[in-house]
Parts: C-alpha cells; structure tokens; sequence
C-alpha cells in the first residue's frame, strides 16, 4: 500500500482534481447560462 501512494506524485493528483472541478463547474454554468438566455428570449 505504502508502495502506491509513494508511485503517486500528490502534486498531479491535485491538479487532476483541480481541473476535474473547474471543468464540472464550467459546464454547470454554461447550461445555466443558456436556460437564462431562453428565459430572457421568452420574456422579451
């Protein structure tokens, strides 16, 4: 077990997460963003 997580390089596995995040929150508020859109297309 102390083998795997020495073969581990934290630093990557924190920018994997980091970027699996930003890219997850990303896609979150472009749907948002086009349920806006339609919303304010709809009211106008």
């Amino acid at each position: 077990m102390a083998d795997i997580f020495a073969a581990v390089d934290l630093t990557a596995v924190a920018a994997f997460i980091t970027a699996t995040g930003v890219l997850i929150i990303g896609i979150a508020m472009a749907e948002k963003g086009i349920k806006i859109a339609k919303r304010n297309v709809r009211g106008a």
